[in-house]
């Protein structure tokens, strides 16, 4: 049970990159973290004695899993060293993708020659898993078809876990890295139990506990690589409730900016798809309020309307003003609220802040200035239905 449900979880994890390869461009790093996370999905299933037992019968060759096992990790090691070092390296994407094919020319090699000592060890009778490792991994000959495997995961994925702590930060992806480094860690620990116990050091090295400690890695492994999007859509959600007041006013005050299909896919697409609609009709309303104020003779004229295009164009020439973010994302906010369901130009004209305002603080990206703006005007909101109730 706790092998499928380790295998589950990689299984999901395995699915979730492939959905997310399929939306967007295709790369080095999504392969190779589909390689990692369905060979180590892999490496469960096969040592679930079952499946064990069906592969052997259908191959016709006593613990084929075991070999399969083995190639899945080398595999493994592979897609992770490979996605660790397309992020790390400053290169280009040429260099980048000519480095992953000797990476991944390696690894086939080994594999290759993994599976060729396997063969070569002759059939044994069928035992399980378990039995199988504590049997092979010991100082007879038989073991030295598991050194070849074993040293190159050693040696993948120490510079896999060097690098994931290297780059590790708090940041969403940055703490996901850090959990997927863990568990990197514990495999090379796995790895290193078993790769002593290949060469004849069985006094303090047990097969089940170097097996407990590989499922613990996986696990931890399956969490780093779902922890973004688990982080994803509960953030997503998150934002939605935060722009909902912002996005139905300004939707009744500028519905054609809504006009189209809306995407379908994943949340967080939805919520940057709402947040583009947001500052739109944040930058037609400024800027009509600016040509309404520059211009009150016609604002509801051809002036006004040659305005509004030149005030979009040129709303970067305007400079922030000199206070907080916080107070500054206030400011507009109790702009759209104290505007709703106004349409005398003078009054809208009088409440205006200025074009500066709308322009976000050097320290604010696009979207969490659209955010500070819409938790703001979430508050106003509240209190206003407070208040009125």
């Amino acid at each position: 049970m706790i092998i499928w449900v380790i295998a589950g979880l990689l299984g999901l994890a395995t699915g979730l990159r492939i959905g997310w390869a399929l939306v967007n461009k295709q790369s080095l790093v999504s392969t190779a973290m589909i390689l990692a996370l369905g060979s180590l999905g892999l490496v469960a299933a096969l040592n679930w004695q079952p499946l064990t037992l069906l592969l052997d019968t259908l191959l016709h060759w006593p613990n084929i899993s075991m070999g399969l096992s083995q190639v899945a990790l080398v595999a493994c090691a592979a897609g992770s060293c490979v996605m660790i070092t397309t992020v790390s390296s400053p290169r280009k994407p040429a260099i980048l993708r000519r480095i992953a094919m000797w990476q991944y020319g390696v690894a086939v090699v080994i594999a290759v020659a993994t599976m060729v000592a396997f063969f070569a060890a002759g059939r044994q009778e069928e035992m399980s898993p378990g039995e199988y490792l504590r049997r092979n991994l010991g100082s007879n000959g038989m073991a030295l078809s598991w050194l070849l495997p074993l040293l190159y995961v050693l040696l993948a994925l120490t510079l896999v876990s060097w690098a994931g702590m290297r780059h590790s930060n708090r940041t969403r992806r940055g703490r996901a890295l850090f959990v997927f480094t863990i568990g990197i860690v514990l495999i090379v620990l796995a790895s290193a139990f078993f790769f002593l116990r290949a060469v004849g050091t069985t006094q303090f090295v047990g097969v089940g506990a170097a097996a407990t400690l590989l499922g613990c890695a996986m696990l931890v492994v399956a969490a780093g690589s779902l922890l973004p999007s688990v982080e994803d859509w509960f953030g997503a959600r998150r934002e939605l409730r935060i722009i909902a007041p912002l996005l139905d006013e300004l939707g009744h005050r500028h519905p054609d900016v809504g006009i189209g299909v809306r995407p379908r896919g994943p949340l967080v697409f939805r919520v940057a798809e709402r947040m583009s609609l947001i500052s739109d009709a944040l930058f037609i309303e400024a800027t009509t309020a600016d040509a309404a104020l520059r211009h009150p003779v016609d604002a509801a004229g051809a002036s006004a309307d040659q305005d509004l295009e030149h005030g979009i164009g040129e709303l970067s020439n305007f400079d922030t003003p000199n206070v907080p973010p916080e107070e500054q994302a206030r400011a507009v906010a109790e702009w759209i609220y104290s505007g709703r369901g106004e349409t005398d130009v003078e009054t809208k004209r009088a409440l205006f802040p200025g074009l500066g305002w709308l322009r976000q603080p050097a320290t604010y990206s696009d979207r969490e200035w659209i955010l500070a703006i819409a938790k703001q005007y979430r508050q106003l909101d509240r209190a206003g239905v407070a208040a009125a109730s």
